[in-house]
């Protein structure tokens, strides 16, 4: 397989001035797809079990109108749901609970968030993951981070990501790309996965920033992260 360059977005937030500019960055970089790891749209629709007939038709154009953008590129791309989304919200390229091709890579998806629950539409529980297929792939895309990392530290200093998600990195060989927690836009290693949480266009900690998978076919995969508004750049290889 050829080298690929994936463009990965994260919780965009229906933030378009942020996502425009994040597009055309990836267009610079020539990738040859893009991911994006959810919270696609406009406030959440259901809270606590209440459900707005308008607020969800808001909602439901806003995702519409985003994966249009994306589409706009011309590249292929994919994405999952997260905790702010419904679970079943309609749109090319959705990977959850599958695996679709994306540039020639196999891309899985998970997701929604957990473990933690705060009434959002879709939360899960660690063993729920756990409970799910785990098909051969070489991309993992998860809205949610892996525990006890870099990628899942909030401005407390608490580590809120997932341990389920943490154990299918360590099992993997390849790349996972996440988002989730906003403020933990960053790199990290778990056995022979190199992970990377892309940040969020949206707030809260929202800012013009954007991560790249190099998918390189000797192995030596490379993520980056972009902070289009300062211009720095930070970059981690996969290490034997």
């Amino acid at each position: 397989m050829p080298d690929v360059t994936l463009g990965v977005i994260g919780d965009v937030h229906a933030t378009w001035p942020r996502l425009e500019r994040v597009l055309a960055r990836i267009a610079e970089r020539r990738a040859d797809g893009i991911l994006l790891v959810g919270d696609l749209g406009e406030p959440t629709p259901r809270w606590r079990g209440r459900d707005d007939a308008a607020q969800t038709r808001r909602y439901l154009a806003s995702v519409e109108r985003l994966l249009a953008t994306v589409a706009a590129l011309d590249l292929p791309f994919a994405w999952v749901p997260g905790n702010h989304d419904l679970r079943e919200v309609p749109g090319p390229g959705n990977a959850d609970g599958r695996v679709v091709g994306v540039a020639g890579l196999r891309v899985h998806g998970i997701g929604g968030a957990g473990p933690a629950r705060f009434g959002f539409p879709y939360e899960w529980d660690e063993d729920d993951v756990r409970a799910l297929p785990e098909p051969p792939c070489d991309v993992i895309l998860s809205h949610t981070p892996p525990a006890a990392t870099a990628l899942d530290v909030v401005r407390t200093g608490e580590h809120v990501g997932s341990e389920a998600v943490r154990e299918r990195a360590q099992r993997h060989s390849g790349v996972l790309v996440c988002g989730h927690i906003h403020e933990a836009a960053g790199g990290a290693q778990l056995g022979s996965c190199l992970c990377l949480n892309a940040g969020a266009l949206g707030q809260p900690f929202g800012r013009a920033q954007v991560g790249f998978v190099l998918w390189r076919a000797d192995g030596r995969h490379v993520v980056e992260h972009e902070d289009l508004d300062t211009g720095a750049s930070r970059t981690w290889t996969l290490r034997d």
